[in-house]
């Protein structure tokens, strides 16, 4: 929205929200007393009550940035591959099919799942 390229992301709100409450909840499973767990979940529950709409828009633009390589190429990359493989992997740890990735994300639930949420977002572009 706030970029010259067709560097954002949109898709379905309400599967997707479904999709990581499910993967917080088995997460959590194997994390009953952690209480920076329980917050995190907590925290990103209530962001995305406050956000429910009829899409998601992940706005690319600051990750894609980072890279030396073309934005919108990293974008769909990103929609073809690395989306789709998360979301596949993320599937089969709900069902119970990959517990060894489970037990790796669980192990580094801050990398997975620790974040900031704003009403607003704030970025500046390289060079100002």
């Amino acid at each position: 929205m706030i970029w010259n390229r067709r560097i954002g992301i949109a898709a379905d709100f309400a599967g997707g929200a479904t999709l990581l409450g499910d993967l917080l909840r088995v997460v959590g499973q194997g994390l009953p007393d952690d209480p920076e767990f329980a917050e995190c979940v907590a925290r990103t529950t209530a962001h995305l009550d406050k956000q429910r709409d009829t899409y998601f828009v992940l706005e690319t633009g600051e990750m894609v940035s980072l890279g030396d390589e073309d934005p919108e190429e990293a974008v769909r990359y990103l929609v073809a591959h690395d989306i789709p493989d998360a979301v596949a992997r993320a599937e089969a740890a709900i069902a119970g099919a990959d517990d060894a990735w489970l037990a790796s994300v669980r192990a580094d639930w801050q990398n997975h799942f620790a974040s900031f949420y704003s009403d607003a977002l704030y970025f500046s572009f390289p060079g100002e």
